[in-house]
């Protein structure tokens, strides 16, 4: 095979394999790309490394062995800089072939991605007025969202969004009494989908009869999706969510939760 050729396959599979957040970062172009591992083998031995797309794009081509690749890691600590590492490994083999494995993803330290970063300044951004208007309206769609989430409850359920709470501590917090659920929501979520907030509320109130989980893990898987986006936080949960996707054959859901795992 010539080098071009098995280069292109290479990027074009790798790209593939990628989380759904590297890729973003590829598509909007908003970040250089430097491979760390990734090179070619000559017919006579000889390494060819591609450190960066400018390598690629002057690459002599010339006849290469071929090889197995994957992805052993994608470093993003320094994304906020404007660059992304990705580390490849390989091995030699009869024909190409990209592997799908698990890989190390490294995020950056505040732990906190660009949209949540955006979101929260949106929160800051509102007025004393417009800010009232969004909590009533966030209270009000949260608690016809919980109806048949209620069901399952033997407590009565009130729900808010906690506007004192710590802006970076992304947790939500349940208060309990004798006859009484009471669950404060974080203010990121003021800007999510019915989908997220159904399964936000799903999974808080899971630990008060199992059925929750089962009857709503779709919204939990799509809830564990954008926490995982904002924060870069895999929930425990996961693991129970899969056995449901496979017990119900959704392939929708199960997705999701491989692209969650890597």
């Amino acid at each position: 095979m010539k080098s071009k050729e098995l280069a292109k396959k290479v990027l074009i599979d790798l790209y593939k394999n990628l989380d759904e957040f590297s890729k973003d970062i590829i598509r909007g172009d908003l970040a250089d790309i430097e491979f760390k591992g990734f090179y070619l083998k000559g017919k006579n031995g000889k390494r060819f490394y591609i450190r960066d797309l400018d390598d690629y794009e002057n690459l002599e081509d010339f006849e290469v062995k071929e090889r197995e690749y994957w992805i052993k890691s994608v470093n993003l600590k320094k994304y906020e800089d404007g660059l992304i590492i990705i580390t490849l490994s390989s091995k030699d083999s009869n024909e190409y072939k990209f592997i799908n494995k698990k890989y190390k993803i490294y995020h950056q330290e505040q732990n906190k991605s660009l949209e949540f970063r955006e979101r929260i300044l949106k929160w800051f951004e509102l007025d004393e007025d417009e800010l009232d208007d969004k909590i009533v309206e966030f209270d009000t769609r949260a608690n016809n969202l919980s109806q048949h989430i209620r069901e399952y409850l033997t407590h009565d359920l009130y729900i808010y969004m906690d506007v004192f709470m710590n802006e970076n501590n992304v947790e939500n917090y349940i208060e309990e009494d004798e006859d009484k659920i009471i669950l404060w929501i974080h203010p990121v979520f003021l800007f999510s989908s019915d989908e997220v907030i159904k399964g936000l509320l799903a999974y808080e109130l899971s630990k008060y009869n199992k059925e929750i989980l089962e009857k709503f893990y779709r919204e939990i898987v799509i809830y564990c999706r954008e926490l995982y986006s904002l924060t870069y936080k895999k929930l425990k949960i996961l693991k129970e969510l899969k056995s449901l996707a496979k017990k119900y054959n959704d392939l929708e859901s199960l997705k999701i939760i491989e692209e969650l795992e890597k």
